[in-house]
């Protein structure tokens, strides 16, 4: 997986792999312009990859590697107000 995340997994190789799958991607501002939507994001952000992974068990989806998840919490950990990291706590 490179730092910038993109990558197809769409045919990939191997007698188990689905035929047709992706990756959900989101553009985000890494300096966003308003500092309560950007809190918003990145509280949103966090709980998709955390704990909103738990939706997709027993729905027929995969769940993240644990290095997707490593590597979008460095994404996440990046997005500032002003220049400065949002935190959500």
């Amino acid at each position: 997986m490179p730092d910038d995340l993109r990558v197809s997994i769409t045919n990939a190789p191997g007698k188990d792999a689905y035929p047709i799958s992706s990756y959900t991607y989101l553009l985000v501002y890494q300096d966003q312009p308003d500092q309560t939507k950007g809190k918003a994001l990145v509280k949103f952000l966090w709980w998709a990859i955390h704990d909103g992974e738990g939706y997709a068990k027993g729905k027929l989806y995969s769940q993240l590697p644990a290095e997707v998840v490593t590597k979008a919490e460095q994404k996440i950990n990046s997005i500032t107000f002003q220049g400065k990291p949002i935190r959500t706590s």
